[in-house]
């Protein structure tokens, strides 16, 4: 409107051309739309091989399914948020300009070598991101300047460690050298997301809680402690369990401690009290379904009744999503310079994901109702990343409105 009434001796101002385009000035612009872009496209793909609409060029389409979640659209949202973190953790640059935008290039090939190549060339073409992520990472962490080398943030390269390790089996077994691999893989990879989700969540839920709620939030680094001790056996000992037998009363015991302990950090971080502040609901409604997770896995190892792909989905839609989404619109206005409210959008987001964890969870204990409910499911698994990208795209792509780099 403003640029409508100008007078003509007084044009608008010209930006220059790099004022006008900020999508790799940080890690989190483009992998936040490239992950965000892909949940659309893959779901409904997902929807349509299932129903037995579509015919995919792959030998196991269920384990692709598994594996992209994870590796294809979980890694980006990780990558996204880890070369921001780490730059904020270490004061160091991360990866910006041409060397984001080839993080980007190698993480798409690893999306789409698998309909364009032979399955040995498209597992090396997948294998390429987390490594390559990884390097670009340490940089900073080894350049970061302590006195001590623990005082260095070692957790993001543990993690894609890790993830490198369980994707590596994954593509092993889906070759046939491995039988046990690609669900190996799976129980791996969640068990990393989960851990991932205990570590960062006891950093910025209660620090984010006090800032946004008005409310003083004691530190408990022994119990979070205890909680992550928890965690690491539970995950642990379910991974062994795909190789070994392990005594089911151990399993539930585990995961039962797990999840108690976890689900008693919400007392302390007064969940109930941030339910007005929708940024900060989010969170906890996010976290809420990682010890929720956990006591399905110990349910069923005491019950058949309880199935494991219901914890599966409870820690994969409900806490990894929700959370990430969560953070991606945290992060995004924050970054940019923009206020940390949530509008009529986010709170769309929010609900809609949380409305696709609880229909995929429905889906999961009313068989006779499957197909209906994971199609309801699917439209809000859709709504909840297609607001996003909506909204958060010309965010993405412009510059900070306060002219600070990022």
């Amino acid at each position: 409107m403003a640029a409508a009434f100008a007078l003509p001796q007084d044009p608008p101002r010209q930006e220059p051309a790099q004022r006008r385009w900020a999508l790799f000035a940080l890690g989190f612009r483009p992998f936040y739309l490239a992950g965000a872009a892909y949940a659309v496209l893959i779901l409904p793909l997902w929807l349509a091989v299932y129903g037995g609409h579509v015919a995919l060029p792959i030998a196991n389409p269920l384990a692709w399914h598994g594996h992209e979640m994870l590796f294809g659209f979980g890694v980006a949202i990780i990558a996204g948020f880890l070369l921001t973190a780490v730059r904020n953790w270490t004061g160091q640059d991360t990866a910006t300009g041409l060397p984001l935008a080839l993080l980007v290039l190698v993480w798409l090939a690893g999306r789409v070598a698998p309909f364009l190549l032979p399955p040995d060339f498209a597992a090396m073409a997948d294998l390429a991101f987390l490594p390559a992520l990884a390097v670009a990472l340490a940089q900073p962490i080894f350049l970061m300047r302590v006195c001590k080398a623990s005082q260095r943030p070692w957790l993001p390269l543990v993690v894609l460690s890790l993830l490198t390790i369980a994707n590596l089996l994954h593509h092993a077994g889906a070759m046939g050298f491995w039988s046990e691999g690609i669900v190996f893989s799976r129980h791996l990879a969640l068990g990393v997301v989960a851990i991932l989700i205990s570590v960062i969540a006891a950093r910025i839920v209660p620090s984010f809680t006090m800032s946004g709620a008005g409310m003083f939030i004691p530190a408990a680094p022994r119990r979070d402690r205890i909680a992550l001790a928890a965690l690491v056996l539970a995950v642990a000992l379910d991974v062994t369990a795909v190789l070994w037998p392990v005594p089911s009363p151990l399993l539930m015991a585990t995961n039962a401690a797990a999840a108690l302990l976890h689900a008693s950090r919400m007392q302390q971080w007064h969940s109930w009290s941030a339910r007005r502040v929708p940024l900060l609901a989010i969170l906890h409604i996010a976290y809420l379904w990682l010890p929720l997770s956990f006591a399905l896995r110990a349910a069923s190892a005491w019950s058949d009744a309880v199935t494991p792909a219901m914890a599966d989905h409870a820690l994969g839609v409900g806490a990894m999503a929700g959370l990430m989404l969560a953070m991606m619109t945290r992060s995004a206005l924050g970054h940019t310079g923009r206020k940390l409210k949530a509008g009529p959008v986010e709170v769309g987001i929010y609900a809609a994901i949380t409305l696709a964890a609880l229909l995929r969870f429905c889906a999961l204990v009313h068989p006779a109702l499957q197909w209906p409910l994971l199609l309801a499911a699917g439209i809000a698994w859709e709504a909840a990343f297609g607001l996003f990208l909506l909204r958060y795209l010309p965010i993405l792509l412009r510059p900070r409105i306060d002219g600070k780099p990022g």
